[in-house]
């Protein structure tokens, strides 16, 4: 059974039946993917540049709003379809192509993008950052020719399992837990044991410190070999209807009502946006827990 299917609006009140029976023992992790892509452009490049000044210290915590600037207000200083081909062209130059034989591209269409957004901006603090970003466009040069398999850094795979393990520590406490998920090519053992190390480090996140998670495995599976990850693709596909309802400006659904308890504290969206809104407008229970 395919999240699809149980999403269509006949099935709607067994649905939210079912979603709040189980709302507590479910993680809803969302990510906004322009909010994904803004920071990585700040992460990989300006954050770079703050590191190489030895200026990675008082960085801390202004990413986030770097990014946030960005994805909240460069759409409408630069028009909202020339703002996603600039995410397009970064995206298309960083992320690894594991389709044989496939070329990556060169960097020379992101840095012909993001010049074409610096002389495009009006807004000052969307041409504050473009102008961090311009001045720091040279570590982009890093990743060229990157080869298949080198390079995961856009690949939310890896930030987003180690951030659920986090959730899942609190959840459940200090206890030794695995993850059982759907077959995924990219999971390499190196991968992996990476992810486990990650997990099993203490993090600060807005105001709140977040311990380090007893993560032992990682586990695949075929999904129509065991009903667990055919729940979690259900649930999965919750959380792209409620995050399509708020981005639409709807929060109080029922259906998103219902998956309260089962949002992650440490989702992706950027400051103000409408996943802000509706994390903000009903926190979980467990994460308010924590202060």
């Amino acid at each position: 059974m395919k999240s699809s299917q149980v999403l269509r609006l006949k099935h709607r009140p067994k649905l939210v039946a079912a979603v709040e029976s189980i709302a507590s023992r479910g993680n809803l992790h969302l990510v906004d993917k322009f909010y994904y892509v803004a920071t990585k452009l700040v992460d990989l490049l300006i954050a770079a540049q703050a590191a190489q000044n030895e200026d990675d210290g008082r960085f801390t915590g202004e990413g986030r709003l770097l990014a946030s600037m960005l994805v909240n207000e460069a759409p409408a200083d630069l028009g909202p379809t020339f703002w996603r081909m600039l995410l397009r062209k970064y995206n298309e130059f960083v992320r690894v192509y594991a389709r044989a034989n496939q070329v990556p591209p060169t960097i020379e269409p992101f840095i012909a993008a993001l010049r074409a957004a610096m002389s495009r901006a009006t807004n000052p603090r969307v041409q504050y950052v473009l102008g961090l970003l311009w001045n720091a466009r040279h570590f982009a040069a890093e990743y060229e020719g990157t080869r298949t398999g080198e390079f995961r850094e856009m690949d939310p795979a890896f930030s987003t399992l180690a951030a659920v393990a986090k959730a899942w520590r609190i959840r459940l406490g200090d206890v030794p837990f695995e993850f059982l998920i759907d077959t995924y090519a990219q999971l390499t053992d190196d991968v992996r044991h990476l992810i486990l190390e990650t997990a099993r480090l203490p993090l600060p996140v807005a105001g709140r410190y977040l311990p380090g998670a007893d993560l032992r495995d990682i586990r695949q599976t075929a999904s129509h070999l065991d009903a667990r990850v055919q729940v979690a693709d259900i649930i999965s596909g919750v959380g792209r209807e409620i995050a399509a309802l708020a981005a639409n400006g709807t929060v109080d659904d029922d259906l998103q009502i219902a998956a309260t308890e089962m949002l992650d504290l440490q989702g992706m969206w950027s400051d103000g946006s409408p996943l802000d809104v509706l994390y903000d407008r009903r926190p979980p229970q467990y994460a308010r827990d924590i202060g």
